[in-house]
């Protein structure tokens, strides 16, 4: 019996990080221009380059921000377009952030970083040796390419990873997603950073729990933080500090935590979905 081919994707980017100004540039295009990525003057439609007008379109698809063809935005991307289309608040890193750190099947390599490789004082090397591991793991039976898949190493790290401790803010060379401090590079070798207090809204969470799709039954806390796509494995949260983002929206009225008889399970209290988290945090922010 054949192996079953799965869907991966690699270096759909053409080797460019995503650069800051390039969301915004199409967050603004797409609802009047649908060929907007096709047509022959897309490249000063957009202000660079052709295969960095490509690189674009992938990122707007891998973040969750357009449909597959890159025609129209999703309606994450209509709401991003519509209260942040420069990127100022972190919060909208973080929703595309959620999205690209899950998305098996058109950021293969951002799906097994974050999900499969515990990064902890690694160089690029021994990285790139797990991530190859993992994906001929999850391609078995699918032939990909090493080179593709060590250029997307390059990419992530350099993409989310600062080399400095300042940044110039009118070096549009730099990804907007260094913001957020998840990787920490010293010295040739990278660690991943539990993310600050500070930066990081309890509304991401509610979010987070609203992919769940909570009915009656609840969800356990175990899942929400240590399962696929759970809070510890996304953002590297520890099960304290998610403990305390719970218990926070226990508080505020949204959930119903239950630690009693080692149940350790999140109810819902209020409906709400994705959509309805996201514009409701930018309402109110």
């Amino acid at each position: 019996m054949a192996t079953e081919k799965v869907k991966i994707k690699l270096q759909g980017h053409e080797k460019f990080a995503l650069r800051e100004g390039w969301v915004n540039k199409a967050l603004m295009l797409l609802p009047d221009n649908s060929d907007a990525f096709t047509r022959k003057d897309a490249t000063d439609l957009f202000g660079i380059g052709s295969n960095m007008v490509k690189s674009l379109r992938y990122w707007m698809r891998a973040f969750g921000l357009t449909n597959t063809q890159g025609t129209e935005l999703s309606e994450v991307g209509k709401l991003i377009a519509e209260y942040d289309p420069y990127l100022e608040n972190m919060f909208s890193l973080w929703i595309m952030h959620s999205y690209i750190a899950k998305n098996k099947e058109d950021a293969t390599t951002w799906f097994m970083f974050f999900n499969r490789c515990d990064a902890n004082d690694m160089d690029k090397n021994e990285i790139e040796s797990i991530l190859l591991r993992e994906v001929r793991k999850y391609a078995a039976g699918t032939s990909f390419s090493e080179k593709s898949l060590s250029n997307d190493v390059d990419v992530l790290l350099n993409m989310y990873s600062k080399s400095k401790d300042k940044v110039d803010p009118e070096d549009k060379s730099v990804s907007p997603f260094a913001q957020l401090a998840m990787i920490k590079k010293m010295d040739g070798r990278y660690m991943k950073n539990h993310p600050s207090k500070a930066l990081f809204p309890e509304e991401v969470v509610l979010y987070e729990l609203a992919t769940r799709k909570l009915g009656s039954e609840g969800v356990s806390i175990e899942e929400v933080v240590f399962g696929e796509g759970g809070l510890n494995k996304i953002f590297n949260m520890t099960a304290v500090m998610a403990n305390d983002y719970f218990d926070r929206l226990d508080a505020a009225g949204y959930i119903r935590v239950d630690r009693t008889a080692g149940l350790d399970m999140i109810y819902p209290v209020k409906v709400f979905d994705e959509l309805m988290v996201i514009e409701n945090y930018y309402k109110k922010n």
